[in-house]
């Protein structure tokens, strides 16, 4: 489900439990969600990210159904977000411009490619049930900060590239959904993307699993020559 979706967006939540209702009342026996974290709860209302919360309390309400096996594939943040809903601007000269809230920082935030790295954890979640009961099974293909994704993308493309941080505040104001934007990488920076639970808590590595490509490997697919057409 797209949160994004402008039919969607807050009724994410309510949408999602009555599939899960549906679901159960057709007798399935295994169902394998989406999840992130709960951010409201873990920063204490302090930011307000809720394509992250409504996940969360998703999984938590689909916990107590009573299904015989539930599944948690938990992913980062998209490589391809880089070239579309980050998508750069192009100057006269060539040079690709980044726009991010904030301020330059080194903190790196989990990422992946979703076209190859959630099908292998599907399936092997589908094939045992048992082993990934009850667990989150976290998909990260690369830990990078922005201004190293910049880099290996100008690399890449052959190009200068550079990032133009403005005030958060300001940066609320560009497109709705924007200050929701702001306060996930204040998340990011704050808590990291999957949260500070993520290494004591129940969860599986998606690593473990395989088919998660680098940002360097998903770049030499050349896969976001489209996305910037």
């Amino acid at each position: 489900m797209n949160f994004w979706d402008p039919e969607i967006l807050t009724k994410e939540g309510t949408l999602t439990r009555e599939i899960f209702d549906e679901a159960k009342n057709a007798g399935v026996k295994h169902v394998i969600y989406s999840g992130l974290a709960n951010v409201a709860k873990i920063s204490r209302g302090k930011l307000n990210v809720p394509h992250f919360t409504l996940k969360a309390e998703a999984w938590d309400y689909l916990k107590t159904m009573g299904f015989d096996y539930v599944t948690d594939v938990e992913p980062a943040a998209y490589y391809s977000n880089w070239f579309s809903l980050f998508k750069p601007k192009e100057e006269e000269d060539g040079t690709l411009v980044w726009t991010w809230p904030g301020v330059k920082k080194d903190h790196a935030f989990s990422q992946f490619d979703v076209s190859t790295g959630v099908g292998p954890a599907v399936l092997a979640a589908a094939k045992d049930p048992v082993k990934y009961q009850e667990r989150e099974i976290i998909l990260e293909g690369d830990k990078k900060s922005f201004e190293e994704c910049v880099a290996l993308v100008a690399n890449k493309m052959g190009k200068s590239a550079r990032v133009e941080y403005i005030d958060p505040k300001v940066f609320s104001t560009f497109f709705e959904g924007a200050e929701e934007i702001v306060d996930m990488v204040k998340w990011f920076e704050d808590y990291g993307y999957f949260g500070p639970e993520t290494e004591t808590r129940k969860h599986g590595s998606g690593k473990e699993i395989g088919g998660l490509l680098s940002f360097q490997e998903w770049l030499d697919t050349d896969v976001y020559k489209k996305l910037m057409q």
